[in-house]
């Protein structure tokens, strides 16, 4: 699953995804799972992730949200940027908006070596290669290779 979520990743470093929409980098990383591992990530969601005790009562969990893959049923959860493996999901807090301290609110693949690519909302939409901000992170989640369906 990771070399295929690679190949699928890298192509897109340096060029725009759909600038003007929300939640993009979720939207990117569901268009690369969906690209390597088949459509059935294009809606796959938990109703229990890592930071549900963080959100507010009125919260709704939508695919296109970042926590909507952070979930035990998912894969193992990574607790440190040194233990992430290329092709783990990359989780970053406190990023953008008025959410509760600690909630998930980016999402990227990791490459290996403390790196990982992304697509920020705040750089006009490009994909990028870079470290991944000690600050911010979260966690990772190394996807279940039985989530990944030949293509």
């Amino acid at each position: 699953m990771a070399s295929k979520l690679i190949r699928a990743a890298l192509p897109w470093e340096d060029k725009e995804y759909r600038v003007g929409k929300a939640e993009q980098c979720m939207n990117w990383t569901r268009e690369i799972l969906v690209a390597a591992c088949g459509p059935h990530f294009k809606t796959l969601e938990t109703q229990n992730p890592w930071d549900a005790h963080l959100l507010g009562p009125n919260d709704k969990l939508l695919p296109e949200h970042v926590d909507s893959l952070a979930a035990d049923e998912f894969g193992q959860k990574i607790a440190s940027i040194a233990a992430l493996q290329a092709g783990d999901l990359v989780f970053l807090k406190n990023t953008y908006g008025n959410w509760a301290d600690g909630v998930l609110t980016h999402v990227g693949i990791a490459l290996g070596d403390g790196k990982y690519i992304h697509r920020m909302t705040s750089n006009d939409g490009f994909v990028k290669i870079e470290e991944i901000p000690q600050s911010d992170f979260d966690s990772g989640i190394r996807l279940k290779e039985s989530l990944c369906q030949p293509q």
